[in-house]
């Protein structure tokens, strides 16, 4: 699937774009308005990115949570159409948030020392998106997942934010991160 949606070039062009927000923000003071061409998948993905280099919070366990609650959960982005996690046009399908994942791994293995959690936080956050054993990314929006009435079949985890539901048993195997 990386191979066959050019997803490794994506990749390189959200550092690139990394890089430019940096010098922007950092060296030059300035501040940055980013909207992708839709505003849902790539948006997210530098944001996301920007926010994790230049405010450490974002690095922490709990501040990592807060990230993807607020610029993937709560922004809205297409959860069950980029998985395919329903029948759907298969333009919709697009690993944008294993995309994100991956450079946030690749920003750990470049400054290790700064991230208060490791590679496994990631791996399974990734498996949580495709399993949908989880009502954290079922749905578009948070709209569909109060339609789903997810909060009735799930825990909401208070370290995530009031949009990710997941079971108890998920509280027990995140303490190893």
């Amino acid at each position: 699937m990386i191979e066959s949606r050019n997803c490794l070039l994506f990749i390189e062009l959200m550092k690139v774009c990394l890089v430019w927000l940096e010098f922007r923000t950092l060296d030059e003071g300035s501040s940055v308005l980013v909207h992708c061409s839709d505003g849902w998948d790539r948006t997210a993905q530098v944001c996301g990115l920007a926010q994790i280099l230049l405010d450490p919070y974002y690095r922490t366990f709990q501040g990592f949570q807060t990230l993807i609650a607020k610029e993937w959960l709560e922004f809205g982005h297409k959860f069950t159409d980029r998985c395919g996690h329903t029948q759907v046009d298969s333009k919709e399908v697009s690993p944008v948030f294993t995309q994100w994942l991956e450079c946030v791994w690749q920003l750990m293995q470049q400054f290790p020392f700064v991230f208060e959690f490791n590679e496994r936080l990631l791996l399974t956050i990734h498996d949580h998106v495709h399993s949908c054993q989880f009502g954290t990314f079922v749905g578009n929006c948070q709209k569909d997942r109060i339609d789903l009435r997810l909060e009735k079949q799930f825990i909401s985890a208070p370290y995530m934010s009031r949009t990710v539901f997941l079971p108890i048993s998920t509280f027990i195997s995140l303490q190893a991160f």
